[in-house]
């Protein structure tokens, strides 16, 4: 026989707990004051889900986080392709198709179309296809306008002959250290990344990097030329071989030292003549390079000039020197430094806003 002696000491009989259950449950269900409070309850629950659902539709949406690479020049989000500017072409041209047959092609696209870039080997760098062509296109000393990158080629012709053309190119955001070799830009990443009818300002660079290109020293003159392209010089001496004939002003100039004919003296007898004994065109130049405070490289002699940026020049011929001293740079414990031991600094501001 079960226990039917409650806490109180009171006999209940069995069932009589779910019986007051149910009784207290049918009283509050009846019950007009339990019933009042149950509906404000109700009518509080449903008002701050109204609201909660009013504060959410206001809200903007949240935007979905872009997925891929990102362009190591504009820091955009892009989507790897194998032809970028084929590629940016269709998704220009499928946002301008009407929706149907009727209507016009609208004015502007109605999506913007995703960027689409590309990958450049070994170095994994990545780039949308406007960025890159802009980046070949200032090597080559052509303008170039990235808004109608992928809509139609090009027609500006090669750059002249005498035009500043950097070629070979290399990777923009690879930081050559000296002694190691650039990732170069090939000529099938040129033709998908410029289109096949944009390659006439590559060929042309790529033309003019196997040329000697000379400037004229005389003085009005300034004619660029193949150094290797003249007749042959007749004078009968050693040194004769580098004499050269500009074929514009027909005057004499020194192949190697690119001055003035240096007449029956050797290149290195020139150079090391005092500078008040040199040639007047020459004395000129140099005059202009001390007041400008341009800096000669060491290798090739070409004449650099500083306008932004740190001390640390890397020429057109790939040679690394200090712009302070000329001296050569180099690479060493993760970090670049002047050989001079003149402690050089690598950025100079102050010296900088001077030669401004």
């Amino acid at each position: 026989m079960g226990n039917c002696i409650s806490n109180s000491g009171k006999f209940e009989p069995p069932g009589s707990s779910l019986v007051n259950d149910f009784v207290i449950q049918y009283d509050r269900h009846t019950d007009p004051r339990w019933l009042a409070v149950k509906a404000a309850e109700d009518r509080a629950d449903a008002a701050e889900r109204a609201r909660a659902a009013a504060v959410q539709a206001q809200a903007p949406p949240v935007p979905a986080k872009p997925k891929g690479p990102k362009c190591s020049i504009c820091k955009n989000y892009i989507n790897l392709t194998v032809n970028p500017w084929q590629s940016t072409r269709i998704d220009l041209m499928t946002a301008n198709m009407p929706d149907d047959e009727d209507d016009e092609p609208a004015a502007e696209p109605r999506a913007k179309p995703p960027k689409r870039g590309v990958e450049v080997q070994p170095c994994k760098h990545t780039f949308c296809g406007a960025c890159l062509a802009q980046a070949i296109y200032r090597n080559l000393n052509v303008p170039f306008d990235p808004s109608t990158y992928g809509t139609k080629l090009h027609t500006t012709p090669p750059a002249p002959l005498g035009g500043k053309i950097n070629f070979p190119m290399g990777c923009p955001s690879c930081q050559v250290k000296p002694g190691e070799q650039m990732v170069e830009l090939g000529d099938m990443l040129a033709k998908l990344v410029l289109g096949e009818g944009n390659m006439d300002e590559w060929q042309h660079a790529r033309y003019v990097s196997t040329l000697d290109i000379i400037y004229c020293p005389h003085k009005g003159c300034n004619q660029p030329f193949d150094a290797n392209d003249v007749a042959p010089a007749l004078v009968q001496a050693s040194y004769a071989e580098e004499l050269a004939q500009c074929p514009v002003c027909k005057n004499s100039l020194c192949r190697k030292c690119k001055v003035v004919w240096h007449d029956k003296l050797t290149c290195e007898e020139y150079q090391a003549l005092p500078v008040h004994e040199r040639a007047p065109e020459d004395l000129q130049l140099l005059e202009l390079a001390r007041q400008e405070k341009w800096r000669r490289c060491p290798k090739c002699n070409a004449m650099v000039e500083l306008k932004y940026g740190c001390n640390h020049i890397t020429c057109t011929c790939k040679h690394h020197f200090c712009y302070t001293c000329g001296a050569d740079f180099e690479y060493k414990n993760d970090r670049y430094r002047c050989t001079s031991g003149k402690g050089c600094k690598v950025w100079d501001e102050a010296a900088l806003l001077e030669r401004r």
